[in-house]
Order: structure tokens, then C-alpha cells, then sequence
């Protein structure tokens, strides 16, 4: 763990060597999954947490390594809730999401617990029971002992999604579903408040954007960089159209890139993001799973129109996605089927996040070791695999990229 270290945001693409990451170790919101309750917290199983904590300290463990600087954002958030003013305004704003108001100001009292208390609170949620137990306040009638006035985020260890950096800035996130929203509340809290980060700019989302931007939804597992000038966004089960042009204007407005591409996707949990069927290893060469990436039905460009009103012209892109891609990284383009290209063993290993791979270096990727095939591909291909185990941390469908929130990475250049 990294600390007292003022952290830049740099990343201009996919694959260029990794030097600072955000992640968040899975904690007590996992035990808290149950098979009754599992699939409402978007699991498909219910994980052992020891067992997932050393699977998840072996997938840092590959990055520290490295040299790669890892933040963990459960304790950057300890040195948010520190301070007075930073922690009440959070609570408040979490509390305000969940529907319950009324709790924040016992919640914000409860000094007694300290920050290391509060911080899990905020992962694990508190049932009306604990809250009466920990304030001495009571809660509303009718709601039952054991039922969550604030319900756990056990997503959280994706810390993809919350937010993304483009170039020099943030991305604050909108989460599609009610469930992840205090993912992105607690992550925009400490990119807005943390000493190490909060000097940087947040181009989308900040606590002080417009409430026109609220209905819609976009989360950081959509958001592809391919380069300096350019990035790609899914039109998913969980970004809508209507954000990425929203998300484009805001692009150019602050000279973050030049063009904007969106693709869609199946609207499925399976295909939830656009980086569960396609990543990035190098330039010109990706990873994906062609029963989705090779039959796009269409692409739509977003570009400046040149006015000073900055507004925003969506075009239709007559290019295929190979083309597109190829003209992007300005090389030939190499495009590596999951599993390999069997259609058998992709449906497995996509269901497995095979192709979620995090390039780490260019042609460097960290995988799961069970994804055999995939790997067998990437490394017939000259890509060095770092496989690691996945047993419990598969269960939350995500795989390694979706496990990182990237904050720097060397230029190619440098």
C-alpha cells in the first residue's frame, strides 16, 4: 500500500506499462451474500471470502512485483472519513441514495467506531438491528430487525467501473443498477477529497455537475482508450447511447481526445460491458469474442461540429471494426479469438472472463489461469500470460481488468 504519494493521472491507452492502480480487497460486504439474496447483489454464486482475499492478494501481489504503485481505495477512504466535514458530506449523500436520510446524522456520530468502522460500514451496509444497536435510535416501524437499511456493495472489488481516467481526468461513473450507485459515491469521494488525488480534474460526474447528466448511466467496463485521440464506448446493458454523446461533448470541451466511438453490444448480463468480449494487449493487437466483436451491426462516430456552442455531431462510422482499429493504432491489426476460436470453448471461457484480460505492459497480460485456451491463443501470439487463480473471485462475473481501476501509465514515449 501506497501513501503520502501525489498521484498524476496519465493513461493515453490499454497497454503501456501500468505504474499506479486502484483496487479494492473483497471485505465483510461479501459475507454478507446469501442464496437467497445473491442474485439481487448481481452474484452468481456465494464466495468463500478467506479463500477470495488470498486469491485477490495474489492477483496485487503479480502487480507489486512489477513496481506497479497499488492503492487500495477502502484505505484511501479511511483518510476521507477522517475529516470531519468530507465524512459527513459522504454519509449524508450515501444515506440520501439508499432512502433513509433520517440515519445519516446518527451514522455520522458514531465516533466511537472510528474510521475503520464507518469505512466498513460503508462496504458492508448495517441492518436495522446493528444501527439500533451501535446509535440506540430507533428506525421505522414496521422494518424487520435483519433487513439492511444500508445493503452491502459486495461488487465493489471491481473497481473498473466506479470511474475511469482518460488521459489526465477522471470519469466519475453512473452505475446502471441501484446496487453499485455507492461504488461510485465512495470512489468519487476520494478522487474529489484524498490529498493523493483530488488535484486531479474530474471531466464527468463531480459532485458539482449539472443534474441534467443524472438519468443516464455509464460504467468504466465500457470504456476502451485506444489512443491519445481516441476512445471507444459500449452501448451496453449498463451505458446508454444518450450518455456517450453526453460523455463525448464533455471529451472535447476539455481537449481529452478527438473522436469518439460507440458500439453496441447485447443488452445481457452476460455481455455486461464492453471489455467482457473485448480488451486491448497492444497496439494493433486485441482479444475478443468474436460471436459479438465479428458481426457488428453498426458503429456510430462522435466529433466536434466546430461551432462555439461545442456541440456534438454523431455520424454513422462507414468503417468495419478491423478497419477502424487498423487506422486508430496506425498498424496492421491483430485480433485474437477467446479460446482461440473455438466456439465451444469461447461460450465457456467468455462466461469465465477469458477475455477481460489486464495488459499490465504491451503484449504483458494478467489472465485467469482456468481461461486455457484464451491463454494458449495469447501466448501463440507472443503475449507473455501471468495466470492466477479464480476460484471464489470468478463468482462475481469479472476478471482482472474488471479488478483494476488504472491511474497511470508510462508513455510510450517516456
Amino acid at each position: 500500500m501506497v501513501t503520502g504519494t501525489y498521484v498524476r493521472f496519465h493513461i493515453d491507452n490499454e497497454y503501456d506499462a501500468l505504474e499506479a492502480v486502484l483496487v479494492h480487497r473483497p471485505g465483510p460486504e461479501i459475507e454478507r451474500l446469501t442464496h437467497q439474496n445473491m442474485h439481487a447483489f448481481l452474484f452468481e454464486d456465494v464466495p468463500f471470502l478467506r479463500r477470495m482475499q488470498d486469491e485477490h492478494d495474489a492477483f496485487v501481489g503479480e502487480m507489486t512485483d512489477r513496481g506497479i504503485e497499488v492503492y487500495y481505495l477502502e484505505k484511501l477512504l479511511l483518510d476521507v472519513l477522517r475529516d470531519e466535514q468530507s465524512r459527513v458530506t459522504l454519509i449524508e449523500a450515501v444515506c440520501q441514495n439508499e432512502g433513509v436520510p433520517g440515519i445519516a446524522e446518527g451514522l455520522s456520530g458514531l465516533t466511537h467506531w472510528g474510521p475503520e468502522g464507518l469505512a466498513d460500514l460503508l462496504f458492508a451496509g448495517v441492518t436495522a438491528a446493528e444501527y439500533r444497536e451501535a446509535s440506540g435510535q430507533r428506525v421505522a416501524s414496521g422494518q424487520s430487525a435483519d433487513s439492511f437499511l444500508l445493503p452491502p456493495i459486495p461488487n465493489a472489488y471491481f473497481s473498473r467501473d466506479p470511474a475511469v481516467i482518460v488521459r489526465d481526468a477522471a470519469i466519475s461513473s453512473k452505475m446502471h443498477f441501484r446496487e453499485r450507485v455507492r461504488e461510485t459515491l465512495l470512489t468519487r469521494a476520494v478522487l474529489e477529497n484524498h490529498p493523493d488525488c483530488r488535484d486531479n480534474l474530474i471531466t464527468y460526474g463531480g459532485t458539482d455537475e449539472p443534474t441534467e447528466d443524472r438519468p443516464y448511466t455509464i460504467e468504466g467496463g465500457d470504456v476502451i482508450i485506444l489512443s491519445p485521440e481516441a476512445v471507444l464506448v459500449g452501448a451496453s446493458e449498463r451505458t446508454r447511447s444518450e450518455t456517450i454523446e453526453l460523455l463525448a461533448g464533455k471529451c472535447f470541451q476539455f481537449g481529452h481526445v478527438e473522436r469518439v466511438y460507440e458500439v453496441p453490444i447485447p443488452t445481457e448480463r452476460t455481455f455486461m460491458h464492453l471489455d467482457t468480449v473485448f480488451t486491448v494487449i497492444d497496439r494493433g493487437m486485441v482479444l475478443w469474442y468474436p460471436q459479438v466483436m465479428a458481426d457488428m451491426q453498426y458503429i456510430h462516430r462522435y466529433e466536434p461540429d466546430g461551432s462555439d456552442a461545442g456541440r456534438v455531431l454523431r455520424v454513422p462510422e462507414s468503417r468495419g471494426l478491423p478497419e477502424l482499429l487498423e487506422d486508430e493504432f496506425g498498424t496492421d491489426l491483430t485480433i485474437i479469438d477467446t479460446a482461440g476460436g473455438s466456439a465451444h470453448f469461447a461460450t465457456r471461457e467468455q462466461r469465465t472472463d477469458g477475455t477481460n484480460a489486464l495488459a499490465i505492459a504491451p503484449r504483458t497480460v494478467i489472465a485467469y489461469e482456468r481461461n486455457e485456451r484464451t491463454i494458449a491463443a495469447l501466448e501463440e501470439n507472443g503475449v507473455t500470460c501471468i495466470g492466477i487463480d479464480d476460484s471464489e473471485l470468478v463468482r462475481g462475473l469479472g476478471g482482472p481488468r474488471c479488478m483494476s481501476m488504472p491511474l497511470r501509465r508510462r508513455p510510450s514515449s517516456a
